[in-house]
């Protein structure tokens, strides 16, 4: 099996498009593989013969997979159209700094929708993948997409399509524009059978924030009051059971921001987001990313991560650990969340992410701007990166009093910061943005 590719070159585009060669050292799981057909989604499922596999005691050779690679300025994408048609790698250009896990070995974990369990085969590979028709990972992970790519003086687009007649398939569109350093994700699932199927729709990130492993000082921003619970370990906290709601970030006296703190796996849904984003930060690597979705966009919101003991590292050859950041349709993964789609309609929505390199830290977040501010006593440092080379100005606030105004320039390619102090730290801070044409872009308020 081989995708398909169709490129479409354009000469004037700010965004090169090119190909390029990853080996990978891949366990033998497509010689393992049993291919059925669900009659609900008239869609290929592959189930692993475990059995065998493990009996024939396999190890990995290396394999060559065709890379697609858009690059602007300020970001490097990578897709590996042969591995689910996923998005392997994302760099920040100007810090060479990489926002996804990748696992040095392609190989199959006991993870997964399928039953048995032995019959599972999820790949941790890496990157953001595509999981449709059912809850979690779906059917279509490991399998050959079909892409193509086209330009434009503005950008590039690739689209990855796992689509055939009479049934329910997917396309992906992510586009590069030429001038910025956040790409955006255009998901769309079609119903082409006869027949009304119940349906999950959801991309998955996994990250680790430019480390081999995920750091245990990770911090989660995830801007709500309450989470509901999906899974959790059982030893060492209270967090509720499956199903029930949490408070947000304060369970008890464990902060959920700070992963350091966690005693257990979790995997949460935070169907009601306050803010425009929700990311994370490694403060190891100074390295960032915010997913960025308007309230309300879609109500699913999920991220996970492994406990630091958690003791089942089979997904991998060398114990490293990741966590994950969920965007779908659904505001979960239970029964009662499928969306009953009819025959021939369409699921769909538009996101985007932005890799957040030497920013400190967020504290929030939009399409227009990212702030971190960082209190030391009574001194304030506030940092600010853009995802598209602007001039503006900002203002600072204490409670009604403006302490900070300065018109800058600014590119993605390096924070500004700027230092002020308040002797009354008690009193709310507002950060505004605005354009030479007093365009709000960015007003945000602690504490208000």
């Amino acid at each position: 099996m081989t995708p398909t590719a169709t490129t479409q070159l354009s000469a004037s585009t700010g965004v090169r498009v090119s190909k390029t060669t990853i080996t990978l050292p891949t366990y033998p799981i497509w010689d393992y593989l049993v291919e059925h057909v669900d009659p609900l989604y008239n869609i290929p499922v592959f189930y692993f013969n475990r059995l065998d596999y493990e009996a024939a005691a396999p190890i990995p050779d290396p394999v060559e997979y065709t890379g697609v690679v858009l690059e602007n300025e300020y970001l490097k994408l990578t897709f590996l159209p042969e591995l689910g048609g996923r998005l392997y790698s994302a760099i920040s250009k100007p810090t060479g700094q990489e926002i996804f896990y990748h696992n040095p070995v392609i190989k199959p974990s006991r993870y997964g929708v399928l039953q048995p369990w032995e019959a599972n085969w999820w790949l941790a590979t890496g990157g953001m993948e595509w999981a449709y028709p059912t809850q979690e990972h779906g059917y279509r992970w490991g399998v050959p997409w079909d892409y193509r790519v086209t330009q434009t003086d503005t950008g590039a687009t690739i689209n990855l399509s796992d689509t055939a007649p009479e049934r329910v398939g997917v396309e992906v569109d992510v586009t590069l524009p030429a001038d910025s350093a956040a790409f955006t994700v255009a998901p769309r699932l079609v119903n082409g059978t006869s027949e009304t199927v119940p349906v999950q729709f959801w991309l998955n990130a996994a990250l680790a924030l430019d480390s081999p492993s995920m750091s245990p000082r990770t911090q989660f921003i995830v801007p709500v009051d309450n989470i509901i619970v999906h899974s959790r370990g059982e030893a060492g906290w209270a967090v509720p059971e499956a199903g029930e709601e949490s408070p947000w970030p304060l369970n008890g006296q464990t902060d959920l921001i700070d992963y350091s703190q966690w005693a257990n796996y979790l995997g949460f849904f935070a169907p009601n987001l306050k803010a425009p984003f929700m990311g994370a930060y490694n403060p190891d690597t100074n390295m960032g990313v915010v997913r960025l979705i308007e309230p309300g966009a879609v109500p699913g919101n999920k991220l996970f991560a492994f406990g630091l003991p958690f003791p089942d590292r089979s997904y991998t050859d060398d114990d490293s650990q990741y966590f994950e950041i969920w965007g779908g349709a659904n505001t979960g993964f239970w029964s009662e969340d499928d969306i009953d789609l009819p025959p021939g309609e369409t699921l769909q929505w538009q996101e985007s992410w932005w890799p957040l390199a030497g920013l400190g830290g967020i504290t929030w977040a939009n399409r227009q701007a990212a702030i971190h501010i960082d209190q030391t006593g009574d001194t304030y440092e506030l940092s600010l990166l853009v995802p598209r080379p602007q001039h503006s100005k900002v203002t600072v606030l204490a409670g009604q009093s403006p302490i900070l105004t300065e018109s800058f320039s600014a590119n993605p390619a390096e924070p500004l910061r700027w230092d002020f102090s308040l002797s009354d730290t008690d009193t709310p801070i507002r950060v505004k943005l605005e354009d030479d044409s007093g365009t709000p872009l960015l007003n945000y308020c602690t504490d208000c």
